[in-house]
């Protein structure tokens, strides 16, 4: 939690409050009105006057029980200068000189007698032209400000236009319900502060400023002469922004004198806006609405950001002999970096030393390893060229009983394998085994669905299972005039388990009258003689002795 204190200088007076800020957070803590009601009124602040002005403020502070604390200071609209400028859209880092730049043309003072900030305001044109507010204050006035504040014994950590200040604290308070908030957050709000001496007009548009003027004090003072000025006011910023007429005025006061009053005459809602809130019971309501100032600087400064702050600008300042300080930081910054880098360098030459060192002896200890497993290896080799010459027959009788076909009439009666022997001269081997199926069919397409279901299971041309697949027919079957007897060959390469992926339910065929005998037919194939076939078992595929 941070605590300042803001200083608000008034055409007839300095009002000041003490208070703390945290996190978007105010806590106003004492408020200080000096404006000749308990005495004589402050001088004009000037560089002849800053000096005894500030040895009074910190009396006066003293007296009020505030302690010392930075201070941030608002000025009134009447003594800065503002103008809105248009630009094309340039990087951030060359926009503080574009504004600038385009500011000082503009201008009817010189450059050398103002100091200048701006606040970036929305866009939103198509071509990518930027809008800012650029606000100067005479230098004059600014050095009074520095002067005053070091005879009050306080440091200087920002000093802001009024207009921006009373801006920063009407969008707290609407952000936080304390006034009554405009039907649609984004809708441009005016604002109204008024002293006897004059007033501001100011007008707020997302948070931003907009359009501002002075009150002049004859006008403060005349109830007709007021409400002319602020439908002037008001007419001429609809003018201007056509898109974001003024949807409520706010005026800083207590009592509701003044909103009372325009209310009537105001095709708009008018709202009273307390700056101290709830906070300061004690403070009359005559002097409530002139802490409007001080109270909107802490509300910005609880963002740690107010929109211009003429100690810490935006736009750079000019420095003497410039590229004489960068030539001295250049040549500091690269003999450290000359030091560090030896140092660096000579660290990591030393530590790839030792990983080189490291890694050669893991090396030799790696290479003997592989030398003592050599045999291990061959043996390993050998073994997994002796297995691959083999196959799983096992797996194979299981496959052949789930791809044999399931038709009447057809039946096995043999399975056979023979293994390949290698080449004698090359080692190699087309396949490491023959397989023969005897069967009886009565029909050749039977036949050759199987030879279709041995071809289906090479899934990988250039690895086949089954080579050779064919059918030699034997002649007619004894026991069924209509049927063959085939011989079904193919040769079978090894194949990993994993890809024996068969996965049947079937149940064992029986075997009572299997096969049949030679000239003799069951009542089934009598009736399938008749117009049906017999009917075979339930499982999958048929196995014969």
């Amino acid at each position: 939690m941070s605590k300042f204190i803001a200083i608000d200088l008034d055409t007839q007076g300095i009002f000041a409050i003490a208070g703390t800020t945290r996190g978007g957070q105010t806590k106003l803590e004492q408020a200080v009105a000096w404006d000749g009601t308990d005495g004589e009124p402050p001088p004009q602040l000037s560089t002849e006057t800053a000096r005894r002005i500030g040895e009074q403020l910190r009396d006066r502070l003293r007296a009020a029980g505030v302690g010392m604390a930075p201070a941030i200071v608002s000025v009134p609209r009447e003594r800065v200068i503002l103008k809105e400028l248009r630009y094309p859209a340039v990087a951030p880092s060359e926009e503080p000189a574009v504004v600038r730049f385009q500011a000082m043309k503009e201008l009817t003072d010189a450059p050398e007698e103002l100091v200048l900030d701006y606040a970036p305001l929305s866009n939103g044109s198509p071509d990518g032209e930027r809008r800012s507010m650029a606000v100067a204050v005479r230098k004059e006035l600014y050095a009074a400000i520095q002067a005053m504040c070091a005879a009050a014994g306080i440091k200087l950590v920002g000093v802001s236009p009024r207009p921006y200040a009373i801006a920063s604290g009407v969008t707290r308070s609407l952000a936080t319900g304390t006034i009554p908030r405009p039907d649609n957050p984004t809708d441009a709000v005016a604002v109204l502060s008024l002293a006897p001496a004059g007033g501001e007009f100011t007008v707020v548009h997302n948070g931003e400023v907009t359009f501002t003027r002075s009150v002049p004090g004859p006008v403060a003072s005349s109830e007709t002469m007021l409400l002319t000025e602020v439908r002037r006011n008001l007419t001429m910023y609809a003018g201007a922004n056509p898109a974001h007429p003024v949807q409520a005025l706010y005026i800083a006061e207590a009592g509701g004198r003044w909103a009372a009053r325009l209310q009537p005459a105001l095709g708009i809602p008018v709202h009273e806006y307390d700056p101290l809130g709830e906070s300061l019971p004690t403070v009359p309501e005559a002097f409530r609405g002139r802490f409007a100032g001080a109270a909107g600087l802490l509300a910005g400064q609880s963002l740690e950001s107010l929109p211009i702050n003429f100690v810490t600008p935006r736009q750079p300042r000019a420095e003497v002999d410039p590229k004489r300080n960068q030539m001295l930081i250049g040549a500091l910054a690269a003999l450290l970096l000359l030091g560090v880098g030896g140092l660096w360098g000579y660290l990591k030459l030393k530590a790839a030393d030792d990983e080189l060192a490291e890694l050669q002896q893991l090396k030799t200890s790696k290479d003997e390893e592989v030398a003592a497993l050599e045999p291990d290896i061959k043996r390993l080799n050998a073994a997994k060229q002796w297995k691959g010459r083999g196959v799983n027959l096992l797996d194979e009788l299981f496959d052949m009983t789930d791809r044999f076909p399931d038709t009447p009439g057809m039946y096995a009666s043999a399975w056979g394998y023979k293994a390949i022997a290698p080449d004698t001269k090359t080692a190699k081997q087309e396949a490491q085994g023959s397989l023969e199926v005897k069967l009886s069919a009565q029909a050749t397409d039977s036949v050759n669905r199987l030879l279709t279901a041995l071809d289906r299971d090479n899934v990988n041309p250039k690895n086949k299972f089954y080579i050779a697949a064919d059918k030699t027919v034997v002649g007619p079957t004894q026991s069924d005039p209509n049927a063959k007897d085939y011989t079904v060959t193919t040769k079978v390469t090894n194949r990993p388990p994993d890809l024996y992926n068969r996965f049947p339910t079937f149940s064992a065929p029986g075997r009572k009258n299997y096969p049949p005998a030679p000239g003799t037919t069951t009542t089934k194939e009598k009736d399938a003689g008749e117009g049906e076939q017999a009917p075979r078992p339930k499982d999958k595929s048929t196995i014969g002795e």
